[in-house]
């Protein structure tokens, strides 16, 4: 591993990447081995883990590194507490839940992941989705019918969360300045929608905020994905992503 400042080996540990647009354990093993001097955790979403399967999971602890397995379960209680069974078995750091699922599936989760853990065991954390970066405050009125400010609806459901003995949230960075002082010191907050120094985060991503600025305004883990993967020269966009943030912690 090259070598880092103090404050960027703390930087780095605040990085989770996203192993989105590989088709096969071969590329995610040299995307993990590219960018690991600069990232402390990678993704695992929907589409890689629909492609191949958990054993992309294990291909990356292998090379040592933590997982987020970023599946969003959303479905009846029981089926939950299934899923985050089989998401401990499988020794993940960290997964997340829908949290529009309601307090009894987030405690079902709990419940999952404790059993999936075994005995003595820690087990992942979980962080529940509040409202997803793609979505701003006309779409979640028009569109979802969610009446009130799209802040207010963020932390309703982080305190749902956090009764719900979950161990954070994913929110927007942007919303962090809604929850400050909210929710307990130890609370995480996974933000998504990370931009880079000179690159962006993805068409698609609406509530945006660079890495600099989202760790200033709380987060614990940046979820940062195409600011780096589609840049030109990744390892490049790593490192400048790792010098913003350090010049603030």
């Amino acid at each position: 591993m090259m070598e880092l400042s103090d404050r960027e080996r703390r930087a780095r540990e605040m990085i989770c990447l996203p192993l989105d647009g590989l088709d096969t354990l071969d590329e995610v093993e040299r995307r993990v081995e590219e960018l690991s001097p600069f990232v402390g955790m990678f993704k695992v979403g929907k589409e890689s883990f629909t492609r191949l399967g958990p054993e992309v999971v294990r291909r990356v602890q292998e090379n040592g590194a933590g997982v987020f397995l970023d599946l969003k379960y959303h479905d009846i209680p029981n089926t939950v507490r299934g899923a985050a069974r089989a998401a401990a078995e499988l020794g993940v750091t960290l997964f997340n839940v829908h949290a529009f699922g309601g307090s009894a599936m987030m405690t079902a989760a709990r419940e999952g992941a404790v059993e999936g853990a075994g005995e003595g065991e820690e087990g992942p954390k979980i962080v529940a989705v509040t409202v997803l970066t793609s979505i701003d405050g006309e779409t979640l009125s028009q569109e979802c019918r969610v009446a009130g400010p799209l802040e207010d609806q963020v932390l309703h459901l982080a305190r749902l969360a956090q009764a719900s003995d979950l161990d954070g949230i994913v929110c927007s960075a942007a919303d962090l300045h809604a929850l400050r002082g909210e929710l307990p010191p130890d609370f995480l907050f996974v933000t998504p929608g990370i931009k880079g120094t000179t690159t962006p985060a993805g068409h698609d991503q609406k509530r945006v905020m660079s890495p600099g600025r989202a760790v200033t305004a709380g987060s614990s883990l940046l979820v940062i994905g195409r600011a780096i993967t589609a840049a030109p020269d990744r390892p490049r966009a790593a490192r400048e992503v790792l010098e913003d943030m350090a010049a603030v912690l």
